[in-house]
């Protein structure tokens, strides 16, 4: 990072502690701040970011002029679309071939793609469907393209005005017993938020990626009215108090990618929350009835 002329040194400090943080997370930084005089001018990877370093200068240099450019909120011009196979999504970049890394998301071939922000050495920083950020080995198999415009899909999918909520569940019971895989999206294995999105993509729904985004999604509704296909949003009762999401198959039945069981499971309801605290029961708007 070169040093911001005339920035106080609290400000770099925390900076600093900032990059760090996410280079432990990510594998690099993802914040370039320049010299701008009695300015901050900075490039970062996440919106996080962005109101972090807002935060920092506004306690440490208020008189500053800010401009920060957020890569994860620009509109993609390049598109990588997944090739003969899963496209996996790191979290950080792989070392090689014996690191297994963590996986952020999948891509199947037909997926929407992600899109391009940033080329580095050996790899890409990717906004995959559903705003999850992370690194594409350049090994990996895929197609480059244009990013699809908003209304032709890809980035901009979010659904149309109805949706049949027979397709979200016969989706997801096709997933019955698939291996729980983290970050996984259906094709070796699936996590919890990777099969309610699966399922819902399945409908032409773009759900967030992760089971505390999918939590903000649709209008809440009381656990006593559970619809199929209603997102119950919860966590582990264990001591680590994990985020998990379920689908609703009924009023007293669920389908989830169960991290104990290592699968993707039907239980009781009542069952379920012997083991999960409940937070919210989520419903999308546009639901097609059923029988129709």
């Amino acid at each position: 990072m070169r040093v911001v002329a005339g920035a106080p040194p609290g400000l770099l400090e925390a900076i600093n502690k900032m990059r760090s943080e996410a280079r432990a997370r990510y594998g690099e930084p993802l914040i370039e701040v320049g010299p701008a005089g009695n300015s901050l001018r900075a490039t970062v990877a996440l919106p996080s970011q962005e109101e972090e370093l807002r935060r920092l200068s506004g306690e440490f240099w208020p008189g500053a002029a800010v401009h920060i450019l957020v890569l994860a909120t620009r509109r993609a011009r390049l598109a990588l679309y997944p090739d003969a196979g899963p496209l996996d999504v790191w979290r950080r970049p792989r070392q090689g071939s014996a690191d297994r890394g963590e996986l952020t998301t999948q891509l199947l071939p037909g997926d929407p793609p992600a899109g391009l922000l940033a080329v580095r050495p050996g790899r890409y920083l990717v906004r995959a469907p559903g705003d999850a950020l992370g690194w594409v080995l350049q090994t990996a198999r895929f197609r480059l393209g244009p990013s699809p415009t908003p209304d032709a899909g890809g980035d901009g999918l979010v659904g149309g005005p109805s949706w049949d909520p027979g397709v979200v569940l016969k989706t997801a019971l096709g997933l019955l017993g698939r291996e729980y895989v983290w970050g996984g999206t259906g094709g070796p294995g699936v996590d919890c938020s990777g099969l309610s999105w699966r399922a819902y993509l399945a409908a032409g729904v773009l759900l967030p990626r992760n089971s505390r985004a999918q939590r903000r999604v649709g209008a809440k509704v009381r656990l006593a009215d559970l619809q199929q296909a209603d997102l119950i949003c919860a966590v582990y009762r264990g001591p680590k108090r994990t985020s998990h999401v379920a689908l609703g198959l009924g009023p007293d039945e669920v389908i989830h990618a169960c991290s104990e069981w290592h699968q993707v499971r039907r239980e009781p309801l009542a069952d379920f929350r012997a083991r999960y605290q409940v937070l919210t029961v989520r419903r999308l708007p546009g639901a097609l009835p059923s029988g129709r």
